[in-house]
């Protein structure tokens, strides 16, 4: 899964700076930028573009980008906690370390994106199309993933207890190292998806069955 996962492309030289305001103002296409220890706020913008930037120990607040294009860029540290990435289109990401809770992906496209040790409790994922994901040792409980689309995707060691699926297909998904207490999912769309022996017996109560 990891091999077929595309890392984000970086320019060789980044120019470090705290001002997105003064970029934007510029022009919506922001590249090569490092945005290291400083504080984004209070943005409600459409059709901004990101690409390759790293965002390092950034906080995000009552940050809403509409239609956003990020390409090939690493989330370091940072708190994007009730953010709304909605409708965009995220390609080459990587979020290592990140506060996400509540974040909005809703009716966004992600394709080669990594969540690596991310608190993504409460995370929005509903209408989302995930290509060549992979969600490693981060806590999604609670997190929503209605009406969405798998494809090559994976979770090793993930939290994700109370997490919906509805209408959402979980065939080729591997969920036997992550913790799966009380999803919600259509029984028809528990076929094809990988589960451990204990987490069969608990999900076999969403079929009816009766244990002894």
């Amino acid at each position: 899964m990891m091999k077929q996962i595309k890392a984000p492309i970086l320019p060789m030289e980044l120019t470090k700076t705290a001002d997105l305001n003064r970029l934007i103002q510029t022009d919506p296409y922001i590249n090569g930028i490092h945005f290291h220890n400083c504080l984004i706020a209070d943005h409600h913008e459409e059709n901004i573009h990101f690409d390759g930037c790293i965002f390092e120990n950034v906080e995000f607040a009552e940050c809403e980008w509409e239609n956003l294009d990020l390409l090939d860029c690493i989330f370091i540290n940072s708190d994007l906690s009730n953010c709304k990435l909605l409708g965009g289109a995220i390609h080459r990401v990587e979020f290592r370390h990140c506060r996400m809770m509540g974040c909005d992906f809703s009716g966004s496209a992600l394709v080669n994106i990594t969540f690596t040790q991310s608190n993504a409790r409460y995370a929005n994922f509903s209408g989302t199309k995930l290509k060549h994901i992979h969600f490693d040792q981060s806590d999604l409980s609670l997190s929503s993933f209605n009406q969405s689309v798998f494809a090559h995707a994976s979770f090793h060691e993930c939290q994700l207890k109370e997490a919906e699926f509805i209408n959402t297909p979980l065939k080729g998904l591997d969920l036997s190292t992550s913790e799966i207490e009380g999803i919600t999912v259509n029984v028809e769309h528990l076929k094809g998806v990988t589960v451990s022996e204990m987490q069969a017996l608990s999900l076999a109560r969403l079929l009816g069955l009766i244990i002894r």
